[in-house]
């Protein structure tokens, strides 16, 4: 499954021309619509019971105070949102560079790129690269 970054999606819903469409590839179109089918799809956990200055879940429990209207609101999970490593989002943006600026050749700033990447996604995945 490809992962659409927060970036990626802000400027996908800018999109003001079908020009501009040639960019997006078929799986970032089915990601994108089975994150609205589940939206869509999605069952609610539980329910808060807010009346007369207090709150429970689920009609459970005590009532806690706050300032919330009054009603009765469904609750849903959030999706969890992918961590990206600081040093991993600056290895792929030096990569991109450095790609941009030598695509035909493997300069040394090339290597190093590839094996800074390499390094960060490990890291990010808590794999020891061999040899560290």
């Amino acid at each position: 499954m490809t992962t659409i970054t927060k970036e990626r999606l802000q400027w996908l819903a800018n999109i003001s021309g079908r020009d501009d469409i040639d960019d997006i590839d078929g799986g970032e179109i089915r990601e994108l619509a089975l994150i609205a089918l589940a939206s869509l799809e999605a069952e609610p956990v539980a329910s808060c019971i807010i009346e007369d200055g207090g709150m429970c879940v689920d009609g459970g429990g005590e009532y806690v105070s706050h300032s919330l209207p009054g009603g009765t609101f469904q609750l849903y999970t959030a999706s969890p949102v992918p961590v990206v490593p600081e040093g991993l989002v600056k290895a792929v943006r030096f990569y991109e560079q450095v790609k941009r600026e030598n695509p035909p050749v493997e300069t040394g700033a090339w290597k190093d790129a590839v094996e800074w990447v390499l390094k960060e996604a490990c890291q990010a995945v808590n794999i020891r690269i061999k040899g560290e």
